[in-house]
């Protein structure tokens, strides 16, 4: 025994160099094995408000551990400490499949959001159907309170990826959400996905003697919301439908479906919406019926052009009169030559109508132009809105009708980038018959490089009167300062 115990110790001593020279070894090219990624990032305002951001990202093993501050306060604190406000954020992240552990302040997206109010959110076209995810909030907020997520996901078992989540509030009332992804091929995927949340709605007061909206005693409150999709390369079709009971208010629907047909080079996508009166979001607010359709078309040429149509419409509820309107005629051209970079980068007009208010129906044009002049780039814009009598039937979309004129704006801004630095201003002329002319004036610059960005602005509301400067920056440390991966579909 005593002439194989050195040769023990020896291997164990080898082992443990090899151990200890992997550890602490330069990485091999592209790999590391922990690393830490920095960041601060803030502006301030003139008489208004300091925002700053700590960001601290700790990778290693597979996992992130991050760590972040925001802090928001009136003015740079001089002599007194102003009070503002501070929030504290954590998260521990698993970086293969996008799970995560939150503490703070959460910014949620995904099926949730989507049924908390839909008058609040774009139309639901195919590609506003994401997969649910959470992450901290990156900005100050004023009405946010700390709360708990927990998001898991699995690893890809051959086409099947599964996903579950649970969201506890500052009063720990928590929702659920969970589902699946398919994945047949690269461009071939079926999901669905599930949402639940409980919770008991403090009791509604009447704001006056004679409010529309009467008292209602704390009640109980319960919503259901799924989410189905199919994606492919010439069709794709997503929708959400979601089922809200409360007591002492009643029991009602939200659902929406967006359809997309066709790829390059030219794509059909249509949406619509529509919610009943006594429809609660997830938010625990009744924000009212709503219907809503929309229609886009789009053709991709060569050098990245271009061009798209779209259309939307909104009425107070289904079956209704629709009221409200938005249309685009968008054309973005192909990408100059190198050899002679000029001419025209895009062009638009938009036309809006809102007749919420019959006796008061408002129409506006938008156009913009966008050029090219060598390194200089330039946008020209008008808007031109008034107000017109409403027509018997209301029409969704402007007509000529009796119209009174009311504001005019036109504006030009050009942006010049060399090496590091990027120089931009935009000068807008405002005309009121009932007011004085208004000129707005901004100057803005700001140099970017491996250690981030710094800015300067200068803008003028109500030249030369009314102005203001903010100084904003976006400084980071590490490597990079890559986006975390996200729980869901892959």
């Amino acid at each position: 025994m005593k002439c194989f115990t050195p040769v023990f110790h020896r291997r164990r001593l080898l082992a443990a160099l090899v151990l200890g020279m992997a550890a602490f070894a330069p990485p091999l090219p592209g790999e590391t094995l922990f690393r830490t990624d920095l960041l601060w990032s803030g502006s301030w305002e003139r008489d208004k408000s300091l925002v700053n951001r700590g960001d601290l990202r700790l990778h290693g093993l597979g996992l992130t551990l991050r760590g972040q501050v925001t802090d928001k306060r009136p003015v740079p604190p001089g002599g007194d400490f102003q009070p503002g406000i501070t929030a504290l954020g954590t998260g521990l992240y698993h970086d293969a499949t996008g799970s995560r552990f939150l503490y703070g302040i959460i910014d949620e997206s995904g099926l949730g959001p989507r049924l908390r109010n839909p008058s609040a959110r774009s139309v639901p076209f195919l590609e506003y159907h994401k997969p649910s995810t959470a992450d901290l909030k990156t900005e100050p907020s004023s009405t946010g309170e700390p709360a708990l997520y927990l998001g898991l996901a699995s690893p890809p078992l051959g086409p099947f990826r599964g996903f579950a989540s649970v969201h506890f509030d500052e009063e720990y009332t928590p929702a659920f959400g969970g589902g699946f992804n398919l994945r047949f091929t690269k461009k071939i995927n079926l999901g669905m996905e599930g949402f639940f949340k409980q919770d008991t709605l403090p009791p509604r007061y009447a704001s006056s003697w004679f409010s529309k909206t009467p008292p209602l005693p704390e009640r109980d409150f319960r919503i259901y919301g799924l989410n189905l999709s199919f994606t492919s390369p010439y069709f794709g079709i997503a929708s959400d439908v979601a089922y809200s009971e409360t007591f002492a208010f009643g029991r009602d629907l939200y659902g929406n479906v967006g359809i997309t047909l066709g790829d390059r080079p030219w794509r059909l996508s249509l949406a619509a919406d529509g919610a009943g009166p006594r429809y609660v979001g997830s938010d625990g607010s009744a924000h009212g019926s709503l219907f809503r359709a929309a229609g886009r078309f789009e053709w991709r040429g060569k050098r990245s052009s271009l061009f798209r149509m779209s259309t939307s419409l909104r009425a107070p509820g289904p079956g209704e009169h629709f009221t409200r309107s938005s249309s685009l005629l968008y054309y973005r051209f192909p990408t100059p030559p190198r050899a002679f970079p000029f001419g025209f980068s895009r062009i638009s007009l938009e036309v809006t109508r809102n007749a919420s208010e019959p006796e008061n129906v408002i129409d506006a044009l938008e156009g913009s132009l966008g050029l090219i002049l060598g390194p200089v780039r330039s946008v020209f814009q008008g808007t031109l809105s008034g107000t017109t009598e409403a027509a018997d039937p209301l029409l969704p979309y402007p007509g000529a009708r009796d119209y009174d004129f009311a504001s005019a704006k036109v504006s030009g801004e050009l942006t010049y980038s060399f090496s590091l630095f990027q120089l931009k201003t935009k000068v807008g002329y405002t005309h009121n018959p009932k007011k004085d002319p208004l000129w707005d004036l901004s100057l803005y610059g700001s140099v970017r490089g491996k250690f981030g960005r710094f800015s300067a602005k200068f803008a003028w509301t109500d030249f030369p009167d009314t102005w203001t400067y903010t100084f904003s920056w976006n400084l980071k440390y590490g490597r990079n300062f890559p986006a975390l991966p996200s729980p869901g579909r892959s």
